[in-house]
């Protein structure tokens, strides 16, 4: 490996690739996620741009509050993280596992134990159904692939709405 390729890697060349397949059975740009759900379900794809070891993949379910002030409050609403601790019932995947460039790996994610209602109540909303239009509020699903050899993980961001 040349020394540009080296910078290329320590800088986030990590050759992995992760995408969104659906988002509560719903196309991933388009979801609507019940207010009082506590579990969101989703499926993703991960290709290997060149080889690599993959040692983990987080699910975060989330929301961000922009203040007035400009700040932004980031609120982990659930969690997930599927690595050599987990053992994924039902799937070939065991943690680590390599990639050869060109494998493509369809995975799931089913993050539980959320409450909005009550994340949005800590935050100060009396009525969390009156924050479903908030323009200061934004709800995603991230999922990051920790790869190992690289400070900078692959990871995808969706976008969600809410409805009561």
């Amino acid at each position: 490996m040349g020394f540009f390729d080296k910078v290329k890697t320590f800088v986030g060349a990590h050759g992995v690739k992760v995408e969104y397949l659906e988002l509560e059975r719903q196309p991933p740009t388009a979801v609507v996620f019940p207010i009082t759900d506590s579990v969101f379900k989703g499926k993703y794809r991960i290709t290997a741009e060149k080889p690599c070891t993959v040692l983990a993949h987080k699910h975060e379910v989330m929301l961000m509050k922009k203040h007035p002030d400009g700040r932004e409050e980031h609120v982990t609403l659930g969690e997930e993280v599927h690595d050599e601790r987990v053992n994924d019932t039902g799937h070939r995947l065991r943690w680590p596992h390599e990639m050869k460039a060109g494998d493509v790996i369809e995975h799931w994610m089913i993050v539980g134990d959320i409450d909005i209602p009550a994340s949005l109540r800590r935050l100060g909303y009396a009525d969390p159904a009156a924050a479903i239009d908030d323009p200061a509020l934004t709800f995603f699903v991230r999922v990051t692939i920790d790869v190992k050899g690289t400070p900078m993980d692959a990871d995808t961001k969706q976008v969600f709405r809410l409805r009561a």
